[in-house]
């Protein structure tokens, strides 16, 4: 491997509680079935050698990192850089509803190109996808810098790498909508500090096609 090169398994959580009631940004725990779609990651992952987990210091992408960290005899470290998009004062609220109410925002989402899309405030609050992406990025940059030529596992969330394939061009809103990427699927890449590669794209749902770099 290149030794100025890190690798990065982006992983999903498994279902949560709030992914059950299609619920914005609550921090509830994995369900039964979510502890059971990360320890099925952790099966496919095992022989992967991974040098260090890190993770959202959300509960169910802590508990999700845990269990795949845990074959690997590792501890996870948490990062609140490596949180979901904050939703403002639409957290809490069943998804389907705003979409709804928020018809109009959801439309230009879908239909305006991302670098007008992504300085739009959702809600009030709400970071913005631009915000969200300058924080995560950051956090896997200086990951990477600081495990360079060694492999990484995130435990993250389905809005940041949904976010982070559109922002690289591979894919547009209009694909990735909704729950497009499964609880406890992975986004494989590599970074060298500065730019980001994609290796490997799992879990996509509605036949998405992803373009990899």
């Amino acid at each position: 491997m290149n030794n100025s090169v890190c690798t990065l398994y982006v992983v999903r959580h498994g279902q949560s509680e709030a992914n059950v009631k299609d619920l914005y940004g609550l921090d509830t725990p994995l369900t039964h079935l979510g502890k059971e779609q990360a320890a099925q990651t952790a099966q496919n992952l095992k022989n992967i050698h991974f040098d260090a987990v890190f993770s959202s210091d959300f509960l169910r992408a802590k508990e999700t990192a845990e269990i795949i960290a845990k074959e690997h005899n590792l501890l996870v470290t948490t990062k609140k850089a490596l949180r979901e998009k904050y939703m403002g004062e639409i957290e809490g609220r069943n998804a389907k509803e705003v979409k709804t109410e928020l018809k109009e925002l959801f439309n230009m989402r879908e239909n305006e190109p991302y670098e007008k899309w992504k300085h739009v405030r959702i809600a009030l609050g709400a970071e913005t996808d631009d915000e969200m992406m300058a924080r995560f990025l950051t956090e896997l940059r200086e990951i990477s810098l600081a495990y360079a030529g060694k492999t990484v596992l995130i435990g993250s969330h389905v809005g940041l790498m949904k976010t982070l394939l559109i922002h690289m061009g591979l894919t547009t809103h209009k694909e990735m909508d909704g729950q497009s990427i499964e609880n406890a699927a992975y986004i494989k890449l590599r970074c060298d500090g500065i730019e980001f590669f994609i290796d490997e794209v799992t879990g996509l749902k509605n036949n998405i096609s992803v373009k990899q770099t």
